[in-house]
Formats: C-alpha cells, sequence, structure tokens
C-alpha cells in the first residue's frame, strides 16, 4: 500500500519558493504541471496548480507533488501550499522520504504535517473526518491502527505547534490544548505499542516536549487559583452586600468589590516567573525541527503497519484496553493513608485510559464511564496540584525576603487550596466505588 506524507507551507508567499525549494532538492527532474479543481457540498472546494516531478528515464516508487492554491471552508479561504512525497514504505525510497524531510525543513520556510488529500483535509477542518471512512480503513487487520488512529493527532498537535511557535506563545489555553492532544497521543501510542515494538527514540521526543509545556503548566495553575480566590471574595462581598445594607442608605456595589488582585505580590512575582519559563521554552523549540520529529514518527509507524497481523482491529483494541481495566480494577486508593505519589500514579493510569477510550470509538465507551473518569481525574488532579503547590510556595517564599507580604500572601492562597483538597479527598472513596462499578460492567460487555 503506498503511503502519502504532506509538508503544509505555513508562511509561503509566492509559488516559486515553493518550486524552487523542490527544484533545489530534486535537480534533474523532469516537472509536469496541471490543475485540480473540485466542487463539494456546503459550498467547499479547492483548487490547486499540481507540479508533478519525475526522474527523467527512470521507473521509481517515490513521487513528488508540489501543491500550490486555495481551500474554501465553510467560507473561509485557507492556502493550499504543499510538498506531497508518496512512495512504498518498508522499501529504499523510505530512507529518501527521510532525508527529502529533513532537508526541505533545513530552509527558511516553514512547514508543518498535514492531511495529504484535500477532500480529507476538508472534513478534518469541518469536524467531520469520520476514521471509518478513510479508504485504508480495514477492521481485518489491527495495523489499521497504525494508517488511521494515530496520524491525524499528529496534524493536529503540529498545528498547535505552529500556533505556539510563531506566536511567541499565544494565549494560556493554547498551551493547555497542545499539553492536553501530545497526552492524547502519548495514550494512543501506548495503546498501539505491541503493532510496532520499540519506538524509545519518538516516545522520548514526546515527553520531552510534554515535560518543556509543564513547565509553563505550573505556574498557569498557581495563576488560575489566584484568580479563582479572587472570584471567590467578589462572591463572598456580593453576598455581604444586602447585610451591610440594613438600616443605612444604599451602598454602591462597587465599592464592596476588591478593588485589586487577592493576592497581587505572589500573582505578580508568579506572571513574572510563568513569562520567564515561557520565554525558555520558546528559545529552545523550532517548528520545523518539531515538524520533522512528527514526520519520522510518521514515517516510522506507516513502515510498521506493513507487517503481516492476524488480529482485528476492535478483537486487538478490546484485548488492550481490557488489559488496561483489569489492572485499574486492582488498583486500590485510599486517600487517607495521604500517600501522594500512589494518588498522582493512579491519576497518570486513569487519564492514559480515558484519552486511549475516547481515541477508540470501536470500542464502544459508556458516557458514564468516560464522565466518571473524568470526575475521578479532576478530584485527583485538585488533590495533587495542592501537594505540589505547597512545596513550591514554601520555596518561593524562602527565596524572596524582599517581600515580607508574601508570607500573608501565600498562607491566604495555601489555605483556599487546603479548603479544596479536603472537599476532594472527601469525595474520592465514593467516586472510586462508583467508576469500579461502571468498569465492571464495561469489561463485562467486552467478554
Amino acid at each position: 500500500m503506498k503511503a502519502r506524507l504532506c509538508l503544509h507551507g505555513v508562511d509561503v508567499k509566492h509559488q516559486a519558493q515553493l518550486l524552487g525549494l523542490v527544484k533545489k532538492e530534486l535537480a534533474g527532474h523532469s516537472v509536469s504541471y496541471k490543475v485540480k479543481e473540485h466542487y463539494f457540498e456546503n459550498n467547499d472546494m479547492y483548487k490547486c496548480r499540481v507540479a508533478h516531478f519525475k526522474p527523467k528515464g527512470e521507473q521509481v516508487a517515490l513521487h513528488i507533488l508540489c501543491m500550490w492554491g486555495v481551500l474554501l471552508v465553510s467560507d473561509k479561504p485557507i492556502n493550499v501550499a504543499d510538498i506531497i512525497i508518496e512512495y512504498e514504505p518498508g522499501t529504499l525510497s523510505q530512507a529518501r522520504v527521510s532525508d527529502l524531510v529533513t532537508s526541505f525543513l533545513q530552509g527558511k520556510l516553514h512547514f508543518v504535517l498535514d492531511e495529504p488529500d484535500l477532500a480529507r483535509r476538508i472534513a478534518l477542518l469541518r469536524g467531520s473526518y469520520f476514521l471509518d471512512k478513510l479508504p485504508y480503513y480495514d477492521e481485518s487487520t489491527a495495523m489499521t491502527a497504525l494508517r488511521c488512529h494515530v496520524p491525524w493527532h499528529l496534524y493536529v498537535i503540529n498545528k498547535l505547534w505552529e500556533q505556539l511557535l510563531l506566536s511567541g506563545g499565544g494565549q494560556r489555553q493554547l498551551w493547555r490544548q497542545l499539553r492536553v492532544k501530545l497526552r492524547r497521543l502519548r495514550s494512543v501510542l501506548s495503546l498501539v505499542k505491541p503493532l510496532f515494538g520499540k519506538m524509545s527514540l519518538c516516545q522520548s521526543m514526546l515527553k520531552e516536549k510534554a515535560a518543556a509545556l509543564s513547565a509553563v503548566r505550573e505556574y498557569d495553575v498557581l495563576l488560575q487559583t489566584c484568580e479563582r480566590l479572587r472570584g471567590s471574595q467578589v462572591r463572598a462581598e456580593r453576598a455581604a452586600l444586602p447585610l451591610r445594607q440594613q438600616g443605612s442608605e444604599p451602598v454602591a456595589q462597587s465599592t464592596l468589590l476588591p478593588a485589586r488582585e487577592a493576592v497581587p505580590s505572589l500573582q505578580h512575582l508568579l506572571a513574572g516567573l510563568r513569562q520567564q519559563a515561557q520565554a525558555r521554552v520558546l528559545q529552545q523549540l523550532e517548528l520545523n525541527a518539531v515538524t520533522n520529529e512528527l514526520a519520522q514518527i510518521y514515517l516510522y509507524l506507516l513502515t510498521a503497519a506493513n507487517a503481516p497481523c492476524d488480529r482485528g482491529l476492535q478483537e486487538f483494541f478490546a484485548q488492550r484496553l481490557g488489559k488496561w481495566a483489569k489492572k485499574l480494577q486492582q488498583q486500590g486508593v485510599q486517600p487517607e493513608l495521604g500517600d501522594m505519589e500512589q494518588l498522582h500514579r493512579v491519576r497518570i493510569k486513569l487519564k492514559r485510559f480515558r484519552y486511549a477510550l475516547q481515541c477508540v470509538p470501536e470500542v464502544g465507551a459508556m458516557p458514564q464511564l468516560l464522565r466518571s473518569l473524568k470526575s475521578l481525574q479532576d478530584l485527583l488532579g485538585v488533590v495533587h496540584d495542592d501537594y505540589v503547590n505547597d512545596n513550591y510556595l514554601q520555596q518561593l517564599v524562602a527565596a524572596h525576603d524582599e517581600l515580607p507580604e508574601l508570607r500573608y500572601e501565600v498562607a491566604l492562597l495555601r489555605g483556599y487550596e487546603q479548603a479544596k483538597a479536603d472537599g476532594a479527598l472527601e469525595q474520592l472513596i465514593a467516586q472510586w466505588q462508583e467508576f469500579n462499578r461502571l468498569l465492571n460492567e464495561w469489561v463485562e460487555g467486552l467478554e
């Protein structure tokens, strides 16, 4: 089965830039041109000029297309500036593909991985990209997981990296979205690991990127807690307003609300530290380097997908997820012991299981089970954040003697966090019992 890899140029202004880059790497190739145009429902369409590069006088299994044009999706024009490489996985041409990708990404133009088929790219942009509708979806082999279930994660993650790295950091929400998408990809790769064997280098690259984002995430969590504390104070003032107005002239509500942050010095310090952590991440990473890493994962998986496999897709997913579920059934959660490290390990397993379930529609996870997993994950997240923040904030106070008010503000924030963590621990046992009930019901349905 032929494979296709697409590098989409995100800042290509002229077709000549794209053609020049390809011609530089494919000296001695002949070029033929044609125009492709197609119209879809909802007034979506694409129109592109396609340059097809072929070696002179040779018959090879490697084809390079250079596409320039426009997509129209939901009345929004989107540029097409693509280099598409078509090859046979597992052949000598694949080594050439890897070299070509690396060469294309060493220039000044920025690229991301994208869906090679423009019709399916439109579906991806519209949110109607269904795995079982892909032409290479084959439920009789588990290798379909490598061809269908993984690539679209790479496309989405690469585009989020583009937004983050080319925007100079973007909004806090963008950092969170990228962390979540990376977790999903790592969960899916763990799920399908028996299909491709060892891929330690690729997994370590993804883990490294997740760790880089986590350095900023810790400050985001603390800043969000500061904002929630201020919100709780505002609500408390509003609730007290009627009582304060009794027996006196009406008081303007605006004069009763806090005029500044609840913990101003702490919030200012954390914002500065977050900015420094963000700058370090952005300084260390470059979009084309990230794209190259994701492209190598893509190439590796499509090669592995050519191996023979006698297991069906649904059977494979049921066995793998059933094995994970049984390990969770054997996992005891005892929050009363205060073993935060154990709780953190449980949270990681729950998160991995939930993300894998969401990415595998073939097993039909119950909505109630997914909601229960999310509730447990959130409760354990509150407990873990409280534990980690306690240690960090103590170190922060010790490192800033020049801010005497910091000790008071940290104590105020810690009291607010501790109350939330205590409430989460009280709910944890009941939530775990409900999760176990739903999990047992789901596992029985698999057998």
